[in-house]
């Protein structure tokens, strides 16, 4: 079967941003190649989500069961679920919940995964389509939606250096460039699920996209970007915070809940996929943060200890006692 004749699904994970989800909806419904089923995965949104995505599919006072998967409309001959979660799994829960509705529901040829905060150019899923049979795994270029010029991060070109302009990129690698920036509008195939299985639902948010890359690898997929194909996505926000006297940076942001699942998440990542060293690295960069940048910030430390020791033994439950309601 050609990459024509292929089924695809797509899936958008939602929580409590019903305008960026109604926007990413509506390009996703209007590709050059089209899809063939939508599923909406709302994390127990807060802010009338489901009722706005009813409206917009006219679709009015729909009642729907959680953890049920329902068909809300066919518009376009495009099939539309949404699954409402009973609680809040975070991003990894969503995309786990999706990719196993579709591959296990839906009998799905190719998974079209993103975040609800972008979206995807007209031609997105035209261009991913055409390497699909070449590659089980294949992203789109993250371009800033607010500057198109720019890259949604910085990203490493063939010398190393890294850029934040997209035409620097593709002048650097050409069409496909042979590592990627998980999820974003990404690609796969029935047979990288096959081989890999589903997103870890515990790692509720950061990593879990990494994680699965990695086990693509271990399964000998090797994800490409291609860099023609555009997905447009937020700059990121996760703030650098310079240390040891301004010659590194360390990502931190003042939430517990955040930062339990960054420090818990990737050393997770590093224990499991040869990277054990930067362990101990990572600990002297937060022990300078925490106690020279932020002043003898004890308590954050010792959570950031307690997390680092949750990913050595992989327990997923810490950050649950600091999840709203």
């Amino acid at each position: 079967m050609g990459s024509k004749d292929k089924t695809v699904n797509a899936i958008i994970v939602t929580y409590n941003r019903k305008i960026q989800l109604l926007r990413c909806i509506k390009k996703v419904m209007n590709q050059d190649a089209q899809i063939n089923n939508l599923i909406i995965v709302d994390n127990a949104s807060t802010d009338n989500t489901l009722e706005e995505v009813f409206n917009y599919f006219d679709c009015h006072n729909l009642k729907i069961s959680v953890d049920k998967l329902t068909k809300i409309a066919c518009q376009k001959k495009i099939n539309v679920y949404v699954y409402r979660c009973s609680t809040n799994g975070g991003g990894s829960y969503g995309f786990y919940t999706g990719m196993k509705l579709a591959y296990e529901k839906l009998n799905t040829d190719l998974y079209w995964m993103m975040d609800d905060d972008g979206f995807p150019a007209e031609n997105c899923l035209a261009m991913l389509k055409k390497e699909i049979d070449n590659y089980d795994y294949v992203m789109p270029a993250s371009i800033d939606i607010d500057d198109h010029s720019k890259l949604s991060w910085p990203v490493r070109k063939r010398n190393r250096s890294k850029t934040i302009l997209h035409k620097e990129l593709k002048t650097s690698w050409g069409e496909i460039m042979p590592y990627v920036t998980p999820f974003n509008g990404v690609l796969l195939s029935n047979n990288c699920i096959k081989k890999v299985g589903y997103v870890n639902k515990d790692f509720f948010i950061w990593g879990d996209e990494y994680d699965h890359y990695w086990r693509c690898k271990q399964h000998n997929i090797e994800p490409v970007t291609l860099l023609n194909a555009i997905f447009y996505h937020p700059s990121q926000k996760l703030p650098l915070v310079k240390i040891c006297f301004g010659l590194f940076s360390a990502p931190y942001v003042d939430s517990k809940l955040r930062m339990i699942c960054l420090a818990r998440n990737y050393t997770y990542i590093y224990k499991h996929y040869g990277q054990v060293y930067k362990i101990p690295l990572k600990f002297i960069q937060y022990t300078w943060l925490f106690l020279i940048t932020r002043h003898f910030d004890f308590e954050g430390w010792k959570l950031y200890i307690e997390s680092v020791h949750d990913g050595l033994i992989e327990n997923f439950d810490r950050h649950k006692k600091y999840l709203k309601g």
